[in-house]
């Protein structure tokens, strides 16, 4: 039986949330949200793959904006639904089960301005052992960008998440679909080590050069926040 008796709380005790031992929040989750783009008032968002919640929850408190939150495994759908009522969010976060493979089936073409996405990171054939968090047993890069794509209008905007070494493979599918890549951040675990996580930005039919942002850095050298963590976990919300 996994354990996610006790809520966690985040940004002060501002949030809480229910988390499975195998797929816990981290720092990188708290950087993504901190450079995502497009978000406006009147913004329609959607979270594709929301897991147990963490970036719709806490986008839907930080802007006081519905999101969307789709997701396809049964417990994480149990524990997102218990993290949006225990954050009193029932108002702003809409639970839906539905697959990224059959996206055309759940909603209309166009229909959002900003879709955000954590996608399990790697193919199966880099464990034997792959679980469905973190590997592509049910949904590929390649199909979260695709129902990206579908979802968007012109000029919305893709924020997705994805380890360095997958860069290459989604900038080609993102101009496949339309989704050109315009923004670019590498998440650093400290300066003296190479960027693990990067954070891309695409904006659907808006082409354009492709901009590097300052690098960001987890740790300094004596293995503590540095100061611009510190100040996301303290102030974001």
């Amino acid at each position: 039986m996994r354990n996610t008796d006790k809520p966690v709380s985040f940004f002060g005790g501002k949030l809480l949330f229910y988390q499975p031992p195998e797929h816990k929040i981290s720092v990188d989750l708290i950087l993504f949200l901190s450079k995502i783009r497009g978000i406006k008032r009147n913004s329609r968002i959607i979270d594709l793959g929301a897991g147990f919640g963490f970036l719709s929850i806490t986008l839907a408190k930080k802007f006081g904006i519905k999101v969307v939150a789709l997701e396809l495994d049964e417990f994480m759908i149990k524990l997102l639904r218990k993290n949006v009522k225990i954050n009193n969010l029932d108002n702003l976060v809409e639970v839906i089960k539905g697959d990224v493979r059959e996206i055309e089936k759940i909603f209309k073409r166009a229909s959002f301005d900003v879709v955000i996405t954590n996608p399990p990171f790697y193919p199966p054939e880099f464990s034997p052992k792959p679980d469905p968090y973190h590997f592509e047993l049910t949904g590929k890069l390649e199909d979260f960008i695709k129902a990206s794509s579908y979802l968007l209008r012109d000029g919305g905007y893709l924020n997705i998440l994805l380890p360095c070494f997958r860069i290459p493979r989604a900038f080609a599918l993102m101009e496949k679909y339309n989704l050109p890549p315009r923004y670019l951040a590498l998440i650093y675990p400290t300066l003296s080590k190479n960027a693990r996580l990067s954070i891309v930005i695409g904006i659907r039919n808006v082409k354009g050069p492709l901009e590097c942002e300052k690098a960001l850095v987890v740790n300094d050298e004596r293995g503590e926040y540095t100061p611009f963590v510190k100040e996301l976990l303290e102030n974001f919300l």
